[in-house]
C-alpha cells in the first residue's frame, strides 16, 4: 500500500501543475452538493456547506467575497481538492473526515498560490467546545503557552485563543481555539500529521480537563486552508 500510495502522490506532483478546472457536468457526477450553496461549477455561497466526494467529507464556509470548490483530479486520487477565493472577510474548508480522531493523515500541497493565513488540519469538538489548527504553513493569532514540541521531526508551537460570542458548529458561542503551529512544510511534498500525537499534547495541557476530561465528541476533522487577509489565493492539495 505504502509503495502504491508514493507512485500515485509522485503522479500528482505533475499533475497539480495543470490548470484545468472540473467542467460542469463533471462536478455534478463527482459532488453531492445543496445546489442553493454552491452550484454546478463549485461557486460557493455566503454559508457553511458540507458534502461528500470519492468517500471523503469535505466542508466549506464563507463570509463574502466569491469562493469556489472543486475536485479537479479526485478521479484519479480520491483525496483531491481545489479551493480558490478572492475579497474574502473569511473563507475555510477542506477535505478530510466527518468524524474526527487520532488518525494520521497524509497530504501533499501540490498548488499553494496568493494569500492565505493557514494550510493544515482544521476541526472541531463539541465537548468541550473547541475549535483547533494544526497549523503546516502560515499562522493563526493566539496566546503561545509555552509547551513547545516536537511531532514527526516538526517542531510545533502551542497557542490558545479565546473567542467570545462567535460562530461555531453549536451556533453563537463562547469557546477556545488551541493552535498547533509548525508554520514552514514545503509544497510538493509527502507529509503526515500524527493526530493523536497534537490531541495528548493538547489533554494535557490545554487546560480543560478539570472541568470536562479528555476532549471527545470529535465534530469534522479536515485537511485545508483558511484565508481572512481578503486577497486572491489558491490551494490544489491531495489527502490520503
Amino acid at each position: 500500500m505504502r509503495t502504491f500510495l508514493s507512485i500515485l502522490v509522485c503522479c500528482l506532483f505533475l499533475l497539480t501543475n495543470c490548470s484545468d478546472d472540473l467542467n460542469s457536468d463533471d462536478f455534478a457526477e463527482t459532488l453531492e452538493i445543496d445546489q442553493k450553496s454552491i452550484d454546478s461549477n463549485g461557486y460557493i455561497s455566503d454559508n457553511r456547506t458540507d458534502g461528500s466526494n470519492k468517500g471523503y467529507f469535505w466542508t466549506i464556509y464563507k463570509e463574502g467575497g466569491w469562493g469556489k470548490l472543486t475536485f479537479p483530479y479526485a478521479d484519479q486520487y480520491s483525496g483531491n481538492f481545489e479551493i480558490e477565493y478572492k475579497d474574502n472577510r473569511d473563507i475555510v474548508g477542506g477535505k478530510g473526515w466527518s468524524t474526527g480522531n487520532g488518525r494520521r493523515i497524509n497530504y501533499n500541497i501540490g498548488t499553494l498560490q496568493g494569500s492565505y493565513n493557514f494550510v493544515g488540519v482544521y476541526g472541531w469538538t463539541q465537548t468541550p467546545l473547541v475549535e483547533y489548527y494544526v497549523v503546516e504553513k502560515g499562522s493563526i493569532t493566539g496566546q503561545n503557552q509555552n509547551k513547545n514540541y516536537t511531532v514527526n521531526g516538526k517542531r510545533y508551537k502551542f497557542k490558545k485563543q479565546l473567542r467570545s460570542n462567535a460562530p461555531s458548529i453549536l451556533g453563537t458561542k463562547t469557546f477556545y481555539q488551541y493552535i498547533s503551529e509548525h508554520g514552514n512544510a514545503p509544497t510538493s511534498s509527502n507529509q503526515q500529521v500524527h493526530m493523536q500525537a497534537h490531541i495528548n499534547h493538547w489533554n494535557k495541557y490545554g487546560g480543560h480537563q478539570s472541568e470536562w476530561g479528555n476532549l471527545r465528541n470529535f465534530d469534522y476533522q479536515v485537511f485545508g486552508i483558511e484565508s481572512y487577509t481578503g486577497n486572491w489565493g489558491k490551494i490544489n492539495a491531495s489527502i490520503w
